[in-house]
């Protein structure tokens, strides 16, 4: 039985010789990863700078430097506004397209079209504005016979104009003025009527009545942007149902209130209703026409969904081209129908001018008409036709560059409904002195960090510097490849968001660096401190980051303009701070405190922390580290031993129990 007790003990010692065998392995084996870690890091830190300047050297058009905005090179930069309804994300991305290819037809070199929200924004080098609108114009074609106004009720036209009239004021179409000049041309021509037909029926004419004026005055100007677009969206949706209604009443008091500006742009422009009448206006002859539905192609029988006779159906594999023709001397647009098996644009449109011959046929532009010429003959299927009108060389060209690539599926534009969009010209000196601030700003900021640091943690600054251009160098090069790939151009607001991120790589560097005099004042040395304030920092430096990244990316998706490239670069630089940080920082950091070089306060900044902590321990407030423990106990174990031999030597014979303290004290020093 003792046997088995004795076997069973020894297999238990052994066991657990093995486990503590096993974990000193796992230990050793953990200590010596932790030591390869920092290297290691940096290794991978090299290979992605190195990776993503390859990409920049090797691909593309191996340019080395950044896409920069108009604000910063100079140009110009149009703001287009989709009007009328919420589009979709269909709907952008295929007017995008459209303007990209337009752009291209255009030979423009230079120019993007980038989606930013809900607008589409076209940058074009250089300060010719025009071409740039050109480009942005939605060139909505439609073909419209010219109607008749059928006989108005003249017992509610006057009221019925003047409540028109109230609501165009009301939303800023026309004056107070413009309303109460068409009422009282309006009250005089009905009261001319009614004398004719007095006169006519030789009954006595009615008395004179006074004319009625507008009451309403105009709404007050929208505080922001979504007010604006919103005030946008209810005109229009106003203005549709008064000049397209079917009521032959409502199209005489449209008509009446129409002012046809040749420099305005139509509130309803490219968003007008094809299967309704429409009341427009011929701004180069500045007139109002009374137009019919667009027609249904042939075979079409569906009135509310059939396709129509619209640009849509312009054959855009056949030429389409713009300028003066010198048979009829006139500027024309020619073109031709589709024709091809199971199109139907040619045969309709063949059929519509014999239905109209010698009458007008409206060819509307953007719910504008640009032409209405009488239909002196039918047209063929298959063959061309042309649009005739008051048009320059350049517009001709334009419009037939437009139509050659389709008309854009949404009606734009500018933020403040001008035609062809917002413009904004930066001259190309303008853009040169902004980048030039920028970076002075930015070089300003990093000397401002630099004096901090040297002051605050003398040597180790040099680390945090050294972070700075690694962050710098990543971004830079960051920076060059996403404008290749997606079109992004630096501008002012992406450089304050960059000089930002300056200010938050270093911070990652502080926090860290607290945290290690934190250890340090619990009584660590700075070798044992550095990999533990580490662990702690960490948490921190990715909360405080994440917290800012969020922030970016909540402003990245509610800003529009130049905000949205503020928060790109904020964004891209926190992300950029934390491998900085773990992979660049950290182990350098980490390096440095296993050199006993940087332990010293001359070095590493911490002089104070390392008196308070002496005090502290004088104090007893702290123990005393292990080895000075081990060190203090062999220096007075030394002491004892020869306080011990210069007694014997006093008393040879001695006593008994000093050799024995001396062979005790020895021992115990051979233990330690």
């Amino acid at each position: 039985m003792g046997v088995e007790k004795r076997f069973s003990f020894l297999g238990l010692k052994k066991t657990t010789i093995l486990k503590e065998s096993y974990l000193a392995r796992q230990k050793k084996r953990a200590a010596s990863a932790w030591e390869r870690w920092p290297k290691r890091a940096i290794a991978v830190f090299l290979l992605i700078v190195v990776g993503v300047y390859a990409l920049v050297l090797f691909t593309g058009d191996r340019s080395a430097t950044p896409k920069l905005g108009i604000d910063l090179q100079g140009g110009t930069r149009v703001t287009l506004v989709p009007q009328g309804e919420e589009p979709t994300q269909d709907q952008l991305n295929q007017a995008r397209t459209i303007l990209e290819n337009r752009v291209n037809g255009m030979g423009v070199s230079g120019a993007s079209v980038v989606a930013d929200g809900n607008t589409l924004v076209i940058t074009v080098p250089g300060e010719d504005t025009s071409q740039a609108q050109a480009l942005g114009q939605t060139s909505q074609l439609n073909f419209r016979p010219v109607g008749q106004a059928g006989m108005p009720d003249t017992t509610t036209l006057m009221p019925a104009l003047q409540e028109m009239a109230n609501r165009w004021v009301e939303y800023g179409v026309i004056t107070a003025e413009q309303a109460n000049a068409a009422l009282s041309e309006m009250n005089t021509a009905v009261a001319q009527s009614a004398t004719a037909q007095a006169e006519a029926a030789g009954t006595e004419a009615p008395a004179a009545t006074e004319a009625p004026t507008v009451s309403a005055t105009p709404l007050a100007e929208p505080a922001n942007s979504i007010e604006a677009t919103q005030r946008r969206q209810e005109t229009t949706e106003m203005l549709r149902g008064d000049r397209q209604s079917t009521d032959p009443t409502t199209q005489i008091a449209a008509s009446s209130l129409m002012q046809c500006d040749a420099d305005g742009l139509d509130p309803i422009a490219g968003t007008d209703d094809p299967k309704l009448p429409l009341v427009a206006c011929d701004p180069a002859a500045g007139g109002v026409y009374i137009l019919d539905p667009v027609p249904l192609l042939n075979g079409e029988t569906d009135e509310e969904n059939g396709a129509r006779l619209t640009g849509n159906e312009i054959d855009t594999d056949r030429p389409i081209t713009g300028g003066f023709n010198t048979q009829t001397g006139q500027m024309e647009i020619s073109f031709a129908f589709k024709s091809g098996e199971g199109e139907q644009g040619s045969a309709t449109w063949a059929a519509l001018t014999n239905q109209y011959l010698q009458q007008q046929i409206a060819i509307t532009l953007d719910s504008e008409v640009i032409s209405a010429p009488v239909i002196q003959s039918a047209t063929p299927v298959g063959s061309a036709t042309s649009i005739t009108g008051d048009f320059t060389q350049t517009e001709a060209q334009e419009l037939a560059n437009n139509l050659r690539y389709g008309a854009l599926p949404l009606s734009f534009a500018g933020e403040n409904g001008e035609r062809g969009g917002t413009t904004t010209t930066v001259p190309p000196s303008l853009g040169a002195a902004s980048l030039k601030a920028g970076l002075i700003a930015g070089l300003v900021g990093l000397a401002l960090v630099a004096i901090f640091v040297f002051a605050y943690y003398r040597f180790f600054g040099f680390i945090s510097l050294f972070t700075l251009f690694a962050a710098g160098v990543l971004v830079y090069g960051s920076l060059i490849l996403l404008g290749r790939w997606i079109g992004y151009s630096l501008d002012l607001a992406g450089i304050a968001g960059l000089i930002i991120g300056i200010g938050t790589t270093a911070d990652s560097f502080v926090v860290f660096y607290e945290r290690i005099k934190d250890e340090i004042r619990e009584g660590r040395s700075f070798r044992s401190a550095a990999p533990r304030a580490w662990d702690s920092a960490k948490r921190t430096i990715v909360t405080g980051n994440m917290v800012t990244l969020l922030g970016a990316i909540v402003i990245y998706l509610l800003a529009v303009g130049e905000v949205k490239g503020f928060a790109f670069t904020l964004g891209l630089t926190t992300v950029f701070d934390l491998v900085v940080t773990f992979f660049v920082t950290a182990p350098l950091v980490i390096l440095a405190s296993r050199n006993p070089f940087f332990a010293k306060a001359s070095v590493n900044g911490m002089g104070r922390v390392y008196k308070l902590v002496e005090q502290r321990r004088a104090n007893g407030e702290l123990d005393e580290p292990e080895f000075l423990k081990k060190i203090h106990a062999s220096e007075a174990a030394s002491a004892s031993s020869a306080t011990a031999g210069s007694a014997g030597a006093t008393a040879p014979a001695g006593s008994a129990s000093a050799g024995q303290s001396v062979e005790s004290v020895d021992s115990e020093k051979k233990e330690d």
